[in-house]
């Protein structure tokens, strides 16, 4: 038994992709609404993680973070799809790494519209070229030009590559060659075997994207992809 828990703690993948917008759009974010004094922001999905964060630091933003689970920084539990809010109550919406996970995105679309302030604005990040990841489930890959659309009722101010080529091919170098270890094994704890050492071989392939993800083509095999908007 504490040789399990020993190993449990060892046990430790790198993450096959590298987010080299996400600071850079926060700070872009916080531009937008320099002139808001004490403005309040809705992060979908927050989990226990807010990339880019820091880049909002502002000693009067509020912020109001939702996720289907209670985490640690979770300050109310509740679906996407049906915000448990008042209408044009929020300066600013952040969903990062959300839309995919959603059934109907459409909805989740329409209330963040529904519960945004006039020329509020909306960060969302997508993904485009990204393995199969089901926290809890995983329905939808986007196009720059498919997110724009879904988007249409925003205005928009840019959009582009958040996580670059180079995570594209990490990601599907870690899968293939965890798959081919275990010949794509259903087994749970042969593929825990084989995505480590797969992971620690392939993710130094990610930190080309620190070079690649802002080249004028990387949108062709992305990661994925953000829209930053505002409401009409």
């Amino acid at each position: 038994m504490m040789l399990k828990k020993t190993l449990k703690k060892l046990y430790f993948v790198p993450g096959a992709t590298l987010n080299t917008g996400a600071r850079r759009n926060m700070q872009a974010v916080a531009r937008h609404m320099a002139g808001t004094k004490n403005p309040l922001l809705l992060n979908i999905g927050s989990g226990n993680r807010f990339l880019g964060g820091s880049s909002l630091a502002r000693g009067d933003v509020r912020l109001v973070n939702l996720d289907i689970a209670l985490f640690a920084s979770v300050n109310v539990v509740g679906d996407a799809q049906q915000l448990p809010f008042a209408d044009e109550v929020f300066d600013g919406i952040i969903c990062q790494a959300v839309l995919e996970h959603v059934p109907r995105p459409q909805d989740v679309i329409r209330e963040m519209h529904r519960v945004l302030q006039r020329e509020g604005i909306i960060y969302i990040e997508v993904p485009f070229l990204q393995g199969y990841h089901p926290t809890p489930g995983d329905f939808f890959r986007f196009t720059i030009e498919g997110l724009e659309q879904l988007l249409a009722d925003f205005s928009k101010l840019e959009s582009g590559v958040c996580v670059g080529p180079a995570s594209t091919v990490s990601w599907v170098a870690r899968e293939f060659l965890s798959g081919i270890l275990c010949g794509f094994s259903g087994n749970p704890a042969v593929r825990r075997i084989t995505v480590f050492l797969a992971g620690w071989l392939t993710f130094p392939i990610k930190y080309l994207d620190l070079l690649l993800a802002r080249r004028r083509n990387a949108s062709h095999i992305a990661s994925g992809i953000y829209f930053l908007g505002s409401k009409k």
